[in-house]
């Protein structure tokens, strides 16, 4: 009378044929149902308005040239400014434009606290775009390094 003894020995088995089959089957459902809702425009009753030539409303600004002339001093737009005046003048335009962006440009000679001022103003105008006009060396290789 071993009733339970048999069963002890027999090890567990799960059958992986109706899960492949139905992995399959929705497969198969999802690419086609996927098929379905690829629409070209040209199947949608929309007609778009036609004009003669778009631009946007207002296109935005050219970065603002920030010319150090020499510690303290630069140049916008052709006028002279102090770094005060600076901070303002680059606050207006900011707020005439919220993307402005700002190149400053110097003479190599030039220290490097000369334009960490101008960067400071242009910190405290909260403007983020600023780029640093460089001019590559004359003889140099593409990795940088003069040849």
């Amino acid at each position: 009378m071993h009733y339970g003894h048999a069963a002890a020995d027999e090890q567990p088995y799960i059958n992986m044929t109706p899960m492949v089959d139905v992995i399959l089957c929705l497969l198969v459902f999802f690419l086609a149902a996927t098929k379905l809702y690829d629409w070209e425009q040209s199947e949608l009753p929309v007609q778009v308005p036609e004009v003669s030539s778009a631009r946007p409303a207002t296109e935005p600004p050219d970065d603002m040239e920030v010319t150090i002339l020499k510690a303290g001093l630069v140049d916008v737009r052709g006028q002279s400014y102090d770094l005060k005046s600076l901070s303002s003048v680059l606050s207006e335009a900011k707020v005439r434009y919220e993307d402005q962006g700002v190149l400053i440009k110097g003479d190599a000679s030039l220290t490097y606290q000369d334009v960490a001022d101008v960067l400071s103003a242009c910190d405290v105008a909260k403007i983020r775009s600023v780029r640093l006009a460089v001019k590559p060396v004359v003889g140099a290789g593409p990795s940088g390094a003069v040849q």
